[in-house]
């Protein structure tokens, strides 16, 4: 893929469709595999399993995740609005043990065939992949499963970013943007960049064109993609932003939260990204705004 695309809510390929279950998978590059998940009171979701090579990490829209961790099975609530980080090496599973219907996205960076796996469930035939069922040594406490975010917070000239997660296979932030919000073009070159619109509508401009995402949508900027975020109103949008690998973007982050000083620089411009130009849509906007 060498073009920014936007997957509208619903839009995504099927894995699985009935009334107490969908499945969609939304995202497949090497960095990052996402799937849109929604599961119907009381469904058993997977049952306690390792990934060595890879980190697990739910997102919940809407209700409640219930996550399994440890060999001594523990159960951790996740309402919506948060974020679950389970690192290699950490069992884990998960349920809808509520009433209500249950709606979460569901990211394995890097992807190790991840999109594959799910559809060899759909069509049953099998499909390797870097889960196994938990062994009898070698794991990682369950203490190291994150329910919850980073908690590094940067606000300015309309924008909120929360930082939710960074380790170096991904980096994660909870964004609000007001309209009119400042829409620099920008560019990461060794890394992809992924957009969830979770309320509002974003535009995203890339190669000359201008990209419209409601809420649902899944937005992907490949590598080397110049690209600018805005959010045409007339009310703010908030989205997830997620850097996969991170490039360093938690430090980016927290950079920002803690206001400009020579360490924030430094950590700024180490992180993955130089501006770049959307030139045509910002003539665009020009010759709009004449009228």
């Amino acid at each position: 893929m060498s073009e920014a695309t936007v997957t509208p809510f619903g839009g995504g390929e099927i894995i699985g469709d009935a009334p107490d279950r969908r499945v969609e998978i939304l995202c497949e590059h090497d960095g990052l595999h996402a799937t849109w998940t929604r599961f119907g009171p009381g469904r058993e979701g997977a049952s306690p399993h390792i990934h060595r090579e890879h980190t697990d990490l739910f997102y919940v829209l809407a209700g409640e995740l219930t996550v399994r961790l440890g060999a001594e099975d523990r159960t951790a609530a996740a309402p919506a609005g948060t974020l679950v980080r389970v690192p290699p090496l950490v069992v884990h599973g998960f349920r809808n043990a509520g009433d209500a219907e249950l709606r979460y996205i569901n990211l394995h960076a890097p992807g190790r065939g991840f999109a594959e796996y799910m559809r060899g469930l759909r069509d049953r035939r099998p499909v390797e992949f870097d889960q196994e069922d938990p062994p009898a040594d070698g794991l990682r406490p369950s203490t190291e499963a994150i329910v919850g975010d980073d908690g590094a917070t940067a606000e300015a000239d309309g924008v909120r970013r929360r930082l939710l997660a960074e380790v170096e296979a991904i980096g994660i932030a909870e964004v609000r943007a007001e309209p009119g919000a400042p829409a620099a073009a920008h560019v990461h070159a060794g890394h992809a960049e992924s957009l969830y619109v979770l309320e509002g509508e974003i535009a995203l401009a890339a190669g000359g064109r201008e990209h419209r995402a409601g809420t649902g949508s899944w937005v992907q900027v490949p590598p080397g993609v110049a690209h600018a975020v805005s959010v045409p109103g007339p009310g703010p949008a908030r989205f997830l932003e997620l850097h996969a690998p991170s490039g360093g973007f938690g430090a980016f982050v927290r950079a920002l939260a803690g206001g400009a000083d020579e360490a924030g620089a430094a950590a700024q411009a180490g992180f993955d990204q130089r501006p770049g130009s959307c030139a045509r849509l910002t003539t665009r906007r020009r010759r709009a705004s004449r009228r």
